[in-house]
Parts: C-alpha cells; structure tokens; sequence
C-alpha cells in the first residue's frame, strides 16, 4: 500500500512516537522512508545571539542533524531503506510540499518548548489540512 514515507521531525516526544510508527509502517510495507527536518531561520529572531554561536543557520541545521540522528538509528536498526533532508523555510509549506511525492506522512502532534514547539506545534494542523497525501498524527501518552 506504501512505498513512499516521510516523517517529519522535530525532536520532540510525539515525534519519536512518530518515527517509530514510520519505521515500523515501513518495515511492514517494504516502503522507503525519507525523514524530513525543516528549519526557519527567519522564523526564531536571534536564536544564534541567545545560544552564543556565531552564524544562526549553522546553529539550526546542527540541531536539525541532531534530530535526525533518531531516525538514522531506528532505520537503520530496522533495516529499511531510508533518507534524511533538512531543508530551509516555512514548516508547514516545506513539509505541505514534501508530501507531494509520498504515500504518507506521519507526524507527531506537540512541538517541544521553546524554539522546536514553534517548528511543529502548530505547523502540524495546517500540514493536516493541507497535505497531498494521507497523514497518520502520533502522540505522545503523556
């Protein structure tokens, strides 16, 4: 049913959930998964001044490889095909985008606090709305 996943990740507790769910679907279904982080760095004012580093965008993209470390793990402890992409922009339009050449997208409900909340909280609603292809919404229990 499923050839094509992409998770979109944040980092946060629902979005490990998520990551599972993908990479089980995927196992399951013989799918390849492409895990997608997205970073606006317009979008967070001087992110890089409050953390003392010297170039924001560098800033955000290590923290989006970080998040992607998770996916990297699980993937390839499941022994899926799979890739990760980190891209600059709008959340909600860059994902919206993505999920155009996908089966499903799987996502996660709540964005951590601070910073990472902005990047999914409430992008998550809009890309449900929006989306070119189903979307499974995980949850953390707490």
């Amino acid at each position: 049913m499923f050839k094509h996943i992409l998770v979109a990740v944040d980092g946060s507790e629902s979005n490990k959930i998520a990551v599972d769910t993908a990479v089980g679907l995927a196992k399951e279904t013989g799918a390849t998964l492409t895990a997608l982080s997205v970073f606006d760095p317009g979008g967070y004012g001087n992110v890089a001044a409050v953390k003392e580093v010297a170039d924001e965008v560098d800033y955000m993209k290590q923290i989006c490889d970080n998040i992607l470390e998770y996916v990297t793990a699980k993937a390839t402890e499941a022994g899926i095909s799979f890739e990760t992409k980190t891209v600059a922009g709008n959340p909600a339009v860059k994902i919206v985008e993505a999920t155009a050449d996908y089966d499903l997208l799987v996502t996660g409900t709540l964005g951590r606090t601070g910073f990472s909340r902005i990047v999914m909280g409430s992008v998550a609603e809009k890309v449900v709305r929006l989306a070119n292809c189903p979307v499974l919404v995980c949850r953390s229990k707490a």
